[in-house]
């Protein structure tokens, strides 16, 4: 059960008006008015179902469908009884099967989206009705002319007629005999026919019939007897033409009642998936993630944030309730954030029964069978009832309705009566509570509710943390930690003189000093743990990054060096490239000489030749040199200026020197490249 006044307590209406302004059409924001949350673990999953489908459609298949859509039902009742619909009503049935074929192709566009491409088969499609519609009004006031055969002939003759009674009119006005007698040189009309403004002081001078005059009775509009006859006709044309559009639209509405019920049908289709999108959009805005759900009880959120609140001011909070736990107790300073804390967890309940995301980092709710809140000042001047009996009205009908599936929040519970009186009465609340196995939030600055908390099973504490240092509160909320309310403090801060707060802390109880003693003590070591563990975190961040920044640069000397390794194995193969054309280029020319009859091979060629076959032999002892075999290496001491041979490449180098880190530099012939270790060993000399 969610009765109204807690819905408005933790401002669920104002979450569903911002919803209703995520809406295209005047049924979808009256839905999102009326949005109650969902009883069942069931309903609640298939609403946020819907939602994240919707979502899936607007940005990740990036569809924008319209869901502006009038409401036809009225209309479509009735076209149902036999009635003949207006042009005004018939263009509104037009434009709603226009949006609910286009928000059908929308939805037939995007994949894995079955709930809406389920509820998408309730949307009608009549095109050829669409289209006729749309053709054959120009206007809510105006039929086009070819919507019938008949119309556009009527139209045609109502034209010819309107200007033969004009040229005609036109003679009057224009003529010298005439025109001194008429008020203004103007046609204009009476009554649906064409008169002239004659000056009353010539009444009869020009024969025909008086329509009207001026408010002043100075002119006469008067109809001359020679244009009677064709206003008679245009009369008649006129009314054949209003005959023929009442035609069309009887026509028009008949079809429009033989699918009354599709179309009914597909307007509440409509409807409902526009709700379903607006979710979706809200959800966007509020930078929300889609909750858990679960129906054991547990809350858990991560990061909240309330939605009313400017998202850049909020401080998110972080709260958990676990199943096996009943009771949270919130503790701490007047204007931490405890109400604030409060609202938020019963807010993020009945909007995650309401199939709406949540703006948090993540979150886990359960579903309850109902959500009850005593928050904020009750006094009632009408009954004449005092805060605190305002609390307790409230309070009793809360606790003579909640069931073990319940959640309630109580805002400083037993408050406003005599300290001791209150805090005994809010413990004794509290161990109803948990007799009665409700989930419950409580706040209170009591110390008996607070050892309640530190010796009853099934009950955790939480405290809005509080700046010992700057007597401020940081409005986050502490999960296990028990906070003082530090009254005097933030008296003292915001003030108060001191001798005041000195006298105040004087008449402090002995033992109350001492337990608020020992809060303060516990939060000042929490915070000083929390703030070991923030700067081990941040000193394991930063590890994390310097070890990531070490892999990176890794790999880019591993990516460095493999495109050295290519380079190595292209300007290789381009030196034997180049070795062997040039031997080619010396064999062409021995063969050149050779090729020459005896008695012509001079002195120069044969020296020319005997230099080409010293040349290639060169290149071959060159080529031997470099050619070692891989079974030959030599054990004795690698130093500069050994031969060695290059296992990657498969060729000999000459050592110029090796680094620290056994990476060597080899020249090969006239390049030098850098050689990983292992990659080469010692050879035998040569020479």
């Amino acid at each position: 059960m969610f009765d109204g006044k807690s819905l408005l307590t933790l401002e669920y209406p104002k979450i569903l008006a911002e919803l209703a302004t995520q809406a295209q059409s005047a049924g979808g924001k009256d839905k999102a008015r009326a949005l109650v949350p969902y009883l069942t673990l069931e309903d609640a999953e298939r609403a946020l179902d819907e939602t994240q489908e919707a979502d899936k459609v607007l940005f990740e298949y990036s569809l924008s469908p319209s869901f502006a859509i009038e409401d036809i039902s009225e209309s479509l009742g009735k076209a149902k009884k036999g009635a003949v619909l207006s042009i005004g009503e018939i263009m509104k049935v037009g434009r709603a099967l226009r949006v609910s074929r286009r928000l059908k192709k929308s939805v037939s566009s995007a994949k894995d989206v079955p709930i809406l491409a389920g509820m998408s088969e309730a949307l009608y499609e009549n095109e050829p009705l669409e289209k006729s519609i749309y053709e054959a009004f120009i206007s809510e006031t105006e039929v086009a002319d070819n919507v019938t055969p008949e119309l556009r002939a009527i139209r045609a003759k109502i034209r010819k007629i309107n200007d033969n009674i004009r040229t005609r009119l036109q003679l009057f006005i224009t003529s010298p005999q005439y025109s001194k007698y008429l008020q203004d040189n103007i046609v204009t009309v009476r009554g649906d026919r064409y008169v002239i403004p004659l000056k009353s002081d010539f009444k009869g001078t020009i024969p025909g019939l008086v329509h009207d005059q001026s408010a002043s009775g100075s002119t006469l509009f008067v109809e001359p007897m020679q244009v009677v006859e064709m206003n008679n006709e245009l009369k008649v044309e006129l009314a054949n033409e209003q005959a023929e559009i009442e035609r069309i639209l009887r026509n028009f509405s008949a079809y429009i009642a033989a699918s009354a019920s599709e179309m009914n049908e597909s307007y509440a289709a409509v409807v409902d998936m526009d709700l379903i999108f607006a979710k979706a959009q809200l959800a966007r805005i509020y930078g929300a993630v889609r909750p858990s759900l679960n129906d054991n009880g547990t809350i858990n959120i991560v990061a909240g944030r309330h939605p009313l609140i400017d998202r850049t001011k909020v401080v998110p909070i972080s709260l958990r309730l676990a199943k096996d736990e009943q009771m949270l107790l919130i503790t701490g300073p007047n204007t931490g954030g405890k109400t604030v804390t409060l609202k938020l967890a019963g807010l993020f309940v009945l909007m995650a029964m309401s199939g709406l995301y949540l703006p948090a980092k993540e979150a886990d709710i359960s579903i309850f069978d109902g959500v009850y809140s005593d928050i904020g000042d009750e006094q009632s001047i009408e009954q004449s009832l005092s805060t605190f009996s305002a609390h307790i009205k409230n309070t009793i009908g809360i606790l003579d309705v909640i069931t073990d599936r319940s959640l309630v929040l109580f805002d400083e519970l037993g408050a406003g009566t005599d300290p001791g009186e209150g805090a005994a009465l809010a413990v004794s609340i509290a161990e109803y509570l948990i007799s009665k196995r409700t989930k419950s939030l409580i706040t209170s600055h009591f110390n008996d509710l607070k050892e309640f908390a530190l010796v009853t099973k099934g009950v955790v504490a939480a405290s809005m943390e509080f700046d010992v240092e700057t007597f401020s509160p940081t409005f986050k909320l502490v999960m296990g930690a028990i906070g003082s309310s530090n009254a005097l403090a933030i008296a003292q801060k915001l003030g108060l003189k001191k001798e005041i707060v000195e006298g105040a802390r004087s008449k402090i109880s002995v033992e109350k000093r001492q337990f608020d003693s020992v809060l303060s003590a516990a939060e000042q070591t929490r915070q000083r743990a929390a703030a070991l563990v923030s700067e081990a975190s941040k000193d394991r961040e930063d590890a994390a990054k310097t070890l990531q920044e070490a892999e990176k640069q890794k790999r880019i000397v591993e990516e460095k060096r493999e495109k050295l390794d290519e380079s190595i194995r292209k300007e290789t193969k381009r030196l034997i490239e180049d070795s062997v054309e040039e031997a080619e280029e010396l064999i062409d020319r021995i063969k050149e000489i050779l090729s020459k009859p005896e008695p012509e091979i001079t002195e120069s060629d044969l020296f020319e030749a005997r230099a080409a076959k010293r040349k290639l032999e060169n290149m071959s002892a060159a080529y031997d040199e470099e050619a070692v075999i891989e079974d030959t290496p030599d054990p004795s001491p690698l130093a500069d200026g050994d031969d060695v041979w290059i296992k990657s490449l498969a060729k000999r180098g000459r050592l110029i020197s090796v680094n620290s880190r056994g990476e060597a530099m080899v020249a090969l012939g006239k390049i030098s490249v850098k050689v990983k270790k292992g990659d080469y060993y010692k050879v035998k000399s040569k020479g």
